[in-house]
């Protein structure tokens, strides 16, 4: 990484992975280009079989306050998460800021130098996004920040395969922004108690955000900072443990769960039934599309989350 590496900079960075050699190698080169100094490195591998963790630390072998950390495959992102938060805390580092990284997003050279810049600028952020464009095209725009509608649907604002030509470039608030390349106060996260386990690999950056909103939390996106990212699990292009083949299954528990989680109790029964007829109507249209594989995805989803009312309650209380 340029600049000086010092136990006392601001920022560390934590980087989870799950068989990510495929992209790791252009991942760990554009980390250590970075302008900006971090303070150390936390890599926590979820049980790779593909050489990751061994090529990780190939890689960071001259990084000063570097740790990798093997958990098992069946480590949900927010618990490697915490077990990075963990390492930190056991090596006596207490950065102002974590910049979590994704074993298949690539941060380009000036990125984190972009995103403390509008850190200072806007002090009042807590959580500060960068621009998310497609790799490999590069130029499509994936995410600038990012919703939820009443019905689950994620919302970029986006055209699909729209072209980045800078019309989205400025600092703005949103409600979420992605973990890939998410750059959060340490305090913040584990004040709000880091992401909810109960949402494994997706839609925990839009809980965390909307919990930081409802305690009066600024999440910014900040367009300037480009970090190309590969989905390589929203695409299916590898399986996870978490995932296996039912990634639709896994999207459409996380955004039933996290609209029940945290809507407001005034609207909770209207969102209960708007959302189960909903995800009926949506069965019904993907059996007409003769798109059997997710409609049964999405009914399991609607079942798995509505048998356990009890996990809903849970999370509810937790966020009151």
């Amino acid at each position: 990484m340029c600049g000086p590496v010092s136990q006392q900079a601001e920022v560390a960075v934590l980087l989870v992975s799950h068989d990510g050699a495929s992209w790791l190698t252009a991942v760990l080169a554009g980390l250590k280009a970075q302008t900006a100094p971090v303070g150390s490195v936390v890599a926590v591998d979820t049980g790779s079989r593909d050489g990751s963790p061994d090529l990780i630390e190939n890689a960071l072998a001259g990084v000063p306050a570097a740790t990798v950390r093997r958990v098992p495959a069946s480590t949900s992102f927010p618990q490697a998460v915490s077990e990075g938060l963990a390492a930190l805390a056991q090596a006596g580092h207490e950065p102002e800021w974590l910049w979590i990284l994704h074993d298949d997003a690539n941060p380009a050279p000036d990125a984190l130098a972009h995103l403390l810049a509008a850190s200072a600028a806007h002090p009042e952020a807590d959580i500060l996004g960068p621009k998310l464009r497609e790799w490999p095209s590069l130029r499509r725009l994936l995410e600038l920040g990012v919703t939820i509608s009443g019905t689950g649907r994620r919302e970029t604002g986006l055209e699909r395969g729209e072209y980045d030509q800078g019309q989205h470039d400025d600092v703005r608030e949103v409600l979420a922004v992605n973990t890939a390349g998410m750059l959060i106060r340490r305090r913040a996260l584990e004040e709000l108690g880091g992401f909810d386990e109960e949402l494994p690999m997706f839609g925990n950056d839009l809980d965390l955000g909307w919990r930081a909103a409802a305690t009066g939390r600024t999440a910014l996106i900040v367009p300037q900072a480009v970090v190309f990212h590969a989905e390589a699990a929203h695409r299916g292009v590898r399986r996870t443990p978490l995932t296996g083949r039912h990634t639709h299954f896994q999207e459409r528990r996380a955004a039933l769960f996290l609209l029940l989680a945290n809507s407001p109790r005034a609207a909770l029964p209207f969102q209960v039934v708007r959302l189960a007829l909903g995800s009926v109507l949506r069965v019904l249209g993907l059996l007409c599309a003769r798109a059997v594989g997710e409609a049964l995805d999405e009914l399991a989803a609607l079942i798995s989350v509505y048998r356990h009312p009890g996990k809903v309650r849970a999370a509810r209380r937790s966020r009151a």
